[in-house]
């Protein structure tokens, strides 16, 4: 099997983890709240689902790890281009996105995939999931800001009401960890929404506004190229 199959083979995976991880989401748009039965059969659907969601993603990471390890290969890094010290390299890449239409943080990303962003000084392209994109906006702030960023796993606004952190020190108490630096771990097993409202939260932390930043969808570039790529329908 070629080096470039099985790069086929992680992205696949990458695509599928994101869209299961988006389900209960869409799930719950099915569920009426006045039917105690469609309640009661939503909800035991869901939390089981979680729960086994959660066995796959930690497995699908730690193989995926393990290939990428193996064969020297990061397919998630290898499309993307990253400025934000040239201007003129900048301002190129930030041409490129405008080919398509900006996106906010304020929309509904549910089996949307990510292909760049534009934040403050940086622009950014060649993304292929919202997890990397999530760990190249924390990168941004950890090279910024390393004080307050080593003290994210402090704040409150990132620890659920059950306790559940988004970030940790040593990995222990998330769910599925990936480790972005020393003594700093970040949960991963997130829909794209949820890491849209991290991100969010993230750009509040360090004083930044939401608004701000610009996200562009490789769907829409897609149609642009006049490759095959849509958005996936909501089920019925």
């Amino acid at each position: 099997m070629t080096k470039d199959k099985i790069k086929d083979i992680l992205d696949t995976l990458d695509t599928i983890q994101e869209q299961l991880l988006a389900l209960p989401e869409d799930m719950l748009l099915n569920i009426d709240p006045r039917d105690n039965e469609s309640l009661d059969n939503g909800v035991a659907f869901i939390k089981t689902f979680n729960k086994n969601l959660t066995q796959f993603s930690f497995s699908a990471t730690q193989l995926a790890e393990q290939i990428k390890t193996y064969l020297k290969i990061n397919p998630e890094e290898e499309e993307v281009e990253q400025e934000n010290s040239n201007r003129q390299k900048r301002d190129r890449i930030i041409k490129e996105l405008d080919k398509t239409s900006p996106h906010s943080l304020e929309e509904d990303f549910t089996y949307k995939r990510p292909f760049g962003f534009v934040l403050g000084d940086t622009a950014m392209k060649g993304l292929k999931t919202w997890k990397n994109l999530y760990i190249h906006v924390l990168n941004i702030y950890r090279k910024k800001e390393p004080d307050s960023f080593l003290k994210l796993h402090l704040n409150e606004r990132f620890i659920s009401s059950r306790g559940n952190p988004l970030f940790s020190k040593t990995g222990k108490e998330l769910r599925v960890a990936e480790k972005l630096a020393d003594d700093f771990y970040l949960e991963i097993n997130m829909s794209a929404n949820m890491i849209r409202n991290a991100i969010r939260d993230v750009l509040e932390y360090f004083g930044d506004k939401p608004m701000e930043m610009k996200v562009y969808l490789r769907e829409d570039r897609d149609v642009r190229d006049g490759t095959e790529g849509h958005d996936k329908k909501r089920l019925n």
